[in-house]
C-alpha cells in the first residue's frame, strides 16, 4: 500500500514539475529583465531580484513550486516507510520522471507570462479595492511591463531560461532572450 502511495506521489510531482519550473524560471527572468540596466551582480541586486520574483509569484502561483517540492520529499519518505530500498528507488524515480516531464512538457515563456499577468491584474484590483494606492500603482506598472513582454515573446516558442542561462542575460534587456535564446 505504501509503495503505491509513494509511486502516486512521484507521479504527481512529475506532473507538476514542468509548471513549477516554468513559473519559477519565468518569474526570475522577468524580474531580471525589468531590473535597471545599470544593475551589477551583487548581493543587493540579488535581493532585489528575489523580491521582484516574489511579487510576481505571490499567491497561488508560489504554491505550485512549494507543492511540487513537498510531493517529491513525500514520495521519498513514504517509500522509506515501505522499505529502505523503496525510499532510495523513489528518489531516482522521482528525479527521472521530473526531468523527463520537464524536457517533454515544458512550455514556452509565452504560456507562463499570461499566468503571471493574470495574477498581477487580480492583485491590482484587490489593492484598489483596499484603497492601497501605492501598491495598486506598483501592480499596474508590473501589468504594463508584463503586457509589453508578452507582446515581444508571444510567438517565440522559447522556453524560460534556466538559472545558468539567466546569469548570461543582462539586466534590463527585454529583447536579449528573443535574439540569443536557444
Amino acid at each position: 500500500m505504501y509503495c503505491l502511495i509513494a509511486i502516486s506521489l512521484a507521479l504527481a510531482y512529475a506532473a507538476l514539475k514542468p509548471l513549477s519550473e516554468g513559473l519559477f524560471d519565468t518569474s526570475m527572468w522577468v524580474a531580471k529583465i525589468l531590473a535597471a540596466p545599470e544593475a551589477e551582480d551583487n548581493e543587493t541586486t540579488e535581493q532585489f531580484l528575489k523580491i521582484g520574483q516574489a511579487a510576481l509569484m505571490e499567491g497561488w502561483l508560489s504554491n505550485i513550486p512549494f507543492i511540487a517540492t513537498i510531493l517529491f520529499f513525500s514520495s521519498i519518505a513514504v517509500g522509506f516507510i515501505c522499505s529502505w530500498w523503496v525510499g532510495v528507488l523513489m528518489y531516482f524515480v522521482s528525479v527521472t520522471l521530473g526531468v523527463l516531464t520537464k524536457l517533454i512538457f515544458m512550455r514556452s515563456v509565452s504560456c507562463y507570462l499570461p499566468l503571471l499577468h493574470h495574477k498581477m491584474v487580480n492583485r491590482e484590483i484587490d489593492y484598489k479595492r483596499q484603497r492601497d494606492a501605492e501598491r495598486a500603482q506598483a501592480a499596474e506598472s508590473y501589468c504594463k511591463d508584463l503586457i509589453q513582454i508578452m507582446h515581444i515573446y508571444q510567438n517565440s516558442r522559447l522556453r524560460p531560461p534556466t538559472a545558468k542561462q539567466l546569469t548570461q542575460i543582462p539586466y534590463g534587456d527585454l529583447y536579449y532572450w528573443l535574439e540569443r535564446g536557444h
